[in-house]
């Protein structure tokens, strides 16, 4: 009896951990939404919630070591100029400079970060729209397009800005949301939308029209359902729970979420995970808030995406926060 083996480059991935010298240190982790990632990271910087209410710390990836007491901070405010936190934050994959909060407030703001870093503390946005008159739960930049950012808020209300032109509304999306979201993915084009949400669905949009094109009853737990879209592979993937502490990743086509393509169980925790999919190695890394092991699948060959783990990487203490940048410093 011959066994099958699935072609895979990265069959035998192997996680190593950083030298002391070449980390962090000295990180002072604020307050945010719990759906969060916490951790943010582009090409050139990486940005956290600090530890006064409403501030951002930005590290130049090249910049390792520990990070001042006294270091530069940028500090959100409320329209009454009061302290706010933030609930979410991006770095734009397109200008390395610049950077996205979602306040409690439901104030969306963009920042300019100089090259070089933060030399001083700001606390004027370079552009910031009421974007809810509810708290903001989730923010990404668009991914091509440096000028165009989604907001989503407790209201279960979905808009589109267009940062350069000052924040004005490009669109919104179809108020088809019966609870709270608790994420959203950019297909690789940009073009499209797939949110989730704690009614148990899976939902994809047209970011231009708003219109809902597909939906689908996902994981049937309360808990909190995270997604990413593999975009050169162009499939939908989901990490969320069953039963108890079961916990799932789930593939969707997004042109047909009513056929799941397939599904892989997760080690059982209660931890949230989060997806990070690589798209030069299609490589997906799943990790969860509070878990040690960081797991990676992968999907190439055509065979069916996520067929089989990769390797996993387990990590002491467990990480608060995980980000995945796209280049190395």
């Amino acid at each position: 009896m011959t066994t099958k083996v699935r072609s895979s480059k990265f069959r035998h991935v192997v996680g190593t951990p950083m030298q002391l010298r070449d980390t962090y240190g000295d990180i002072l982790t604020g307050s945010c939404h719990s759906e969060s990632t916490i951790i943010k990271a582009n090409s050139k910087f990486f940005a956290m919630p600090w530890a006064p209410t409403g501030s951002v710390c930005i590290v130049p990836l090249a910049r390792v070591g520990t990070v001042p007491e006294e270091t530069p901070l940028v500090h959100y405010r409320d329209a009454e100029g009061d302290k706010c936190q933030v609930n979410e934050l991006d770095l734009s994959p397109c200008a390395d400079n610049l950077l996205l909060t979602a306040g409690n407030d439901g104030g969306l703001a963009v920042w300019d970060i100089p090259a070089e870093g933060l030399t001083a503390n700001i606390t004027t946005p370079t552009v910031r729209v009421q974007a809810s008159e509810k708290r903001l739960l989730v923010a990404k930049f668009h991914p091509l397009a440096s000028g165009i950012a989604v907001s989503g808020a407790a209201d279960k209300v979905v808009k589109i800005w267009d940062i350069e032109a000052g924040g004005s509304e490009v669109s919104a999306l179809q108020q088809e949301h019966k609870g709270l979201l608790t994420d959203l993915a950019w297909n690789h084009e940009g073009s499209m939308l797939a949110t989730s949400c704690k009614d148990k669905k899976l939902r994809v949009f047209d970011a231009r029209s708003g219109e809902c094109v597909g939906e689908a009853a996902d994981h049937q737990s309360p808990k909190s359902t995270h997604l990413a879209w593999a975009g050169k592979l162009d499939k939908i993937i989901t990490a969320g729970f069953g039963r108890g502490s079961d916990r799932n990743l789930h593939v969707y086509d997004p042109r047909n979420l009513s056929a799941r393509l397939s599904e892989h169980k997760l080690p059982a925790g209660s931890s949230v995970m989060h997806l990070m999919f690589d798209e030069d190695t299609g490589v997906l890394f799943v990790a969860g808030q509070g878990d040690g092991p960081n797991l990676m699948f992968g999907g190439a060959g055509g065979a069916p995406p996520l067929h089989s783990p990769i390797d996993h990487k387990r990590t002491t203490p467990p990480h608060s926060g995980v980000a995945l940048p796209p280049n190395p410093p």
